[in-house]
């Protein structure tokens, strides 16, 4: 069989509209190395707390201590207590009502960023848990998709998932300042899978791709994505009334920034030391349990969270 490879022009034009549309967007040309972060309304933030269920999870005790100290310390980031959003308990169809809602939200035009936050238990296949059901992480990111929400193309969209994703345990290996934690640990959820990034895995329809065939002037559809997990995948998540390990840390972390030099994958590296220093105790004597956060990026450029001019 005769092989064939397509020029540019004729495979755009030969693939089905649907198939370019569901794979770039256009955007505005943006030649800054990091991202545009100058508006008043700096972005919107939702946070889903999930403390109370119907379908046999336990209820998430500290849950309400990580919210409010992400009420406090994310000020700090700039973004402003009005446009915060806290939702507590929904059912699945609730939280996808959320997303849907924000898609028309009139004023994110003008947000520079979006952060989204579930504290939750954590199931298998990247599932997250809502008071009624499970539901699937990824499905609810493609509801953040510029296809969906074109006003947040090329703007950097933050995901922080309190949950666990598996049931295993890690054991450390004696290191000097390590943290014993006293606190009696619960785990937010049980087995779960490897990070399976839908954005890393787009299937094209015609063979002959190369690096000059993606529309002028668009992006994939899932760029500029930031996803921080509180565990490794197949492992444990803690908690206590005291709150989250992770977000705990993260807040510490956010609080001990120098905003003008301090990416927030400086937040997050700092967050990942912080979190794999602690050890859970059990019944007041360390029993060498560990956790370690991990996230995964598709920014595009580096995110700074300066304060605003005067």
């Amino acid at each position: 069989m005769r092989s064939v490879t397509l020029t540019k022009s004729q495979l755009i034009d030969a693939a089905p509209a649907t198939m370019i549309s569901s794979i770039y967007t256009p955007v505005e040309p943006q030649s800054s190395g990091s991202y545009s972060m100058e508006s008043r309304l700096r972005g919107k933030v939702l946070i889903f707390n999930q403390r109370e269920f119907s379908n046999g999870y336990s209820t998430r005790i500290g849950t309400d201590k990580d919210v409010e100290r992400l009420l406090k310390v994310l000020p700090r980031l700039g973004y402003a207590r009005e446009h915060i959003e806290v939702f507590e308990n929904l059912k699945a169809s609730g939280i996808e009502k959320v997303a849907l809602k924000m898609q028309k939200d009139a004023q994110l035009h003008l947000c520079d960023s979006l952060l989204v936050f579930f504290l939750t238990h954590g199931e298998k296949n990247d599932k997250l848990v809502a008071k009624d059901e499970t539901f699937h992480l990824y499905e609810f990111m493609e509801k953040f998709k510029p296809a969906v929400m074109p006003a947040m193309a090329g703007k950097p969209k933050l995901f922080f998932v309190q949950a666990c994703r598996g049931h295993k345990m890690k054991r450390g290996k004696q290191l000097q300042n390590w943290v014993s934690e006293t606190a009696s640990y619960v785990a937010d959820g049980v087995a779960s899978v490897f990070l399976s990034a839908p954005y890393a895995a787009a299937v094209y329809a015609a063979e002959s791709f190369s690096e000059e065939e993606s529309p002028p002037g668009s992006i994939p559809e899932f760029s500029d994505f930031l996803i921080a997990m509180s565990a490794q995948h197949g492992h444990l998540s803690f908690r206590n009334e005291q709150g989250s390990w992770f977000i705990q840390e993260l807040c510490n972390a956010i609080e001990s920034i120098n905003p003008n030099d301090d990416s927030i994958l400086d937040i997050l590296t700092a967050t990942n030391c912080a979190v794999s220093k602690r050890t859970r105790n059990v019944d007041g004597r360390p029993d060498n349990r560990k956790q370690i956060s991990n996230f995964y990026s598709t920014l595009t450029k580096k995110l700074y969270f300066k304060p605003f001019l005067n």
